[in-house]
């Protein structure tokens, strides 16, 4: 059977992606929303996960500590993202900023991923769920994280915030850069007391 016209753009968008083209990682607006946020902060304990080619390292490096900013991914040899944020967990690591910038979508790392974050700063990539071709796994896979399996910007954004106060973290939404066939998150997070966000007193 001959490729839609779809399954075809998805192809190159594919193979772009896999030669790093600037076209479909988007570097420059990545790296103006991070200097928008980040502004004159400094001395920031900075984690990258997928952090590919280091196209946003070095602007994170302005801004971190020592200017060292600790990057994973598969290709750096690294390691797997997805497994390496619960050995960050289990040593009890924190950071000031924590960018998430899958091949994909990012939901594995919720909720958990919060518990990495008691005051500062998270930058997430989202695809746009309905621009891509969504097989009948990512659709289940976006139903059981979202309640639907092609949520809008919003509802990403609200279970988003959901999933930070399962680890008692409020998540504020500062900047969404649209990307075309994606988004670039910006959170600010803060760790909040249980009792003081509910309004409940402990006996």
């Amino acid at each position: 059977m001959a490729k839609s016209y779809r399954a075809i753009r998805h192809d190159v968008v594919r193979e772009k992606q896999k030669h790093n083209a600037n076209e479909v990682h988007h570097p420059k607006e990545k790296i103006e929303q991070i200097e928008k946020i980040l502004k004159d902060k400094r001395n920031l304990k900075i984690v990258e996960f997928f952090a590919g080619q280091g196209n946003l390292t070095k602007t994170y490096e302005k801004y971190a500590n020592a200017n060292e900013v600790e990057c994973y991914d598969k290709k750096l040899k690294t390691g797997d993202s997805y497994l390496l944020f619960h050995k960050l967990i289990h040593e009890k690591r924190k950071y000031d900023v924590i960018d998430l910038d899958p091949y994909g979508f990012p939901n594995r790392f919720l909720p958990d991923i919060f518990l990495l974050i008691e005051d500062g700063y998270m930058f997430i990539t989202m695809p746009k769920p309905y621009v891509n071709i969504l097989n009948g796994i990512t659709q289940q896979h976006l139903t059981c994280y979202f309640g639907e399996f092609n949520p809008s910007l919003n509802t990403i954004l609200e279970k988003i915030k959901l999933y930070a106060l399962c680890h008692w973290r409020d998540s504020e939404v500062l900047d969404v850069t649209d990307l075309g066939r994606l988004w670039r998150i910006a959170l600010r997070v803060k760790r909040v007391k249980a009792t003081e966000y509910t309004g409940i007193r402990n006996r």
